[in-house]
């Protein structure tokens, strides 16, 4: 069992319609009667997680207890990325999707988030970064159709009719997919030329119980980023492209396409949404390199770290960006 000092508990309040606060309340008397110190700090406005989990360290806690949606855990996670004095990162999910908690198999309730804080491990995770944008990603950054779902789920309607927001959006653009030329600049300054609608930079591997991973060697520990390039045309070649990936059949088609890297430089013709982790940044090109073991995170009891291989070297970015060779 793990033993902590010092917690501090970064709590969005309006998360989960508003649950995040007295989550965050029933969390500091569970540990205050463990005789854990806690400071409860409650989000006002962006960058707020990202200060005090930066800070952590310096200011003696040795846990960070990150109580709200995807957003929340990001800006902890990007806080953290940037911190000399690493801390152990904790998860109490009470956002709408809440990936990030599936693909670490945390549990969805206070009570049992306690218990895995407590008894589950803690690891070290690789975290995206995006330098042109000074921004940090955990899960992973989508470029194109992923982006016109999150493009077209605001939060008003995540409140009222919660995941099945992205499913709508997530239907109705499948039935108006558009290719665009894509072209990917690696670490080698090899050019990768594609035509597609679709480009996952992925972080994290299997995505909790549901058997998803976007390819067969994802992993959050191997200092790489996995790139998925699909090129449905129609909602048919979608549908075949999902049921691949659930059966983990990853034989390269005409319609997927996969590589690892640990840089990349990525632009479209014409330009198409970015979206990280959940939030619209932006459009194409996009740069963005592995930080590895970037983070710790404290992860469930069936959490399983894929097999991966050693850290790549120090990377420099290409100036050629998408030239054609």
């Amino acid at each position: 069992m793990t033993t902590f000092e010092r917690a501090v508990l970064i709590v969005n309040p309006v998360s989960g319609q508003a649950r995040g606060l007295r989550l965050g309340q029933q969390l500091r008397r569970s540990f205050e009667e463990r005789d854990i110190f806690c400071s409860l700090r409650v989000t006002s406005g962006a960058g707020d997680a990202q200060r005090w989990a930066r800070a952590a360290g310096d200011e003696g806690f040795d846990l960070i207890v990150a109580i709200g949606g995807d957003g929340t855990v990001g800006e902890v996670v990007s806080g953290q990325a940037r911190a000399a004095a690493k801390v152990p990162i904790a998860i109490v999910p009470t956002g709408t999707a809440n990936v990030v908690a599936l693909a670490l198999a945390l549990p969805f309730f206070a009570g049992m988030a306690v218990d895995t804080i407590f008894e589950g491990r803690s690891l070290k995770f690789d975290v995206g970064y995006l330098p042109d944008l000074d921004r940090h990603f955990f899960l992973m950054s989508a470029i194109g159709y992923p982006a016109k779902i999150i493009e077209d789920s605001p939060r008003r309607l995540k409140n009222l009719f919660g995941v099945f927001t992205y499913l709508g959006a997530a239907v109705r653009n499948a039935l108006k997919l558009n290719e665009v030329s894509i072209f990917i600049e690696d670490q080698d300054e090899v050019i990768h030329e594609y035509q597609g609608n679709t480009v996952l930079l992925s972080n994290i591997g299997k995505i909790g119980d549901l058997n998803l991973k976007v390819t067969p060697d994802t992993s959050a520990h191997d200092g790489r980023f996995d790139l998925t390039i699909i090129s449905s045309r129609s909602v048919w070649d979608l549908i075949g492209v999902l049921f691949r990936m659930l059966t983990w059949r990853y034989r390269p088609t005409p319609r997927l396409h996969h590589f690892q890297a640990s840089a990349v430089v990525i632009a479209t013709d014409p330009p198409v949404g970015v979206q990280c982790d959940g939030e619209k940044i932006g459009m194409t090109p996009l740069a963005a390199r592995v930080i590895p073991a970037g983070v710790e995170l404290i992860v469930g009891g069936r959490y399983r770290a894929d097999a991966g291989g050693g850290f790549l070297p120090e990377f420099k970015f290409p100036t050629t960006w998408f030239r054609r060779k």
